[in-house]
């Protein structure tokens, strides 16, 4: 089993799942975003983020307070996630150290933008969606990206893929 199957197998579906429906958007974001960062959850670029996803303590922080704020339920969901003591001396280390609270976050923050959702094969529309959550602008990285999306797009029909 590839990486890539293991963390779409046993961590993106399965919290998607808990946390509601599991939806392509979802995986194929989050299944790329991980991908390009050649699962080195310790990687840190100035724009990327941490941990699998790269998400930045910006957005972790925003997601908590403008979405999981009113969204009470979700956000017991997502705490639960967490780590006990970790989370609350060092909320931003659970980026890096629990892969499946970083999901957690990423589903949520992809959730919180959902209305402005593009149809899971729009490869420009995720592409545009992520790099703007994640205020990642960097013109190698939107490309890798993209190229990523468009092979998942691709795959996303095949019997293992599929829902």
């Amino acid at each position: 089993m590839s990486q890539a199957i293991a963390l779409l197998d046993h961590v993106i579906r399965p919290v998607s799942r808990a946390l509601g429906d599991p939806h392509p958007v979802v995986e194929e974001i989050l299944l790329s975003a991980a991908t390009l960062r050649d699962f080195d959850p310790f990687s840190r670029g100035d724009d990327a983020g941490l941990g699998v996803f790269g998400i930045s303590p910006g957005l972790h922080r925003r997601v908590w307070d403008e979405y999981l704020a009113f969204q009470p339920d979700r956000a017991s969901q997502v705490r639960g996630f967490a780590s006990q003591h970790e989370f609350l001396t060092n909320p931003d280390a659970e980026l890096v150290t629990n892969t499946r609270y970083a999901a957690a976050i990423g589903i949520s923050a992809l959730e919180w933008v959902k209305p402005s959702w593009p149809l899971p094969e729009d490869v420009d529309g995720l592409t545009r969606l992520w790099s703007e959550l994640t205020l990642v602008e960097e013109e190698t990285y939107l490309t890798r990206l993209h190229n990523t999306l468009e092979r998942l797009c691709r795959s996303a029909s095949q019997p293992h893929y599929a829902l």
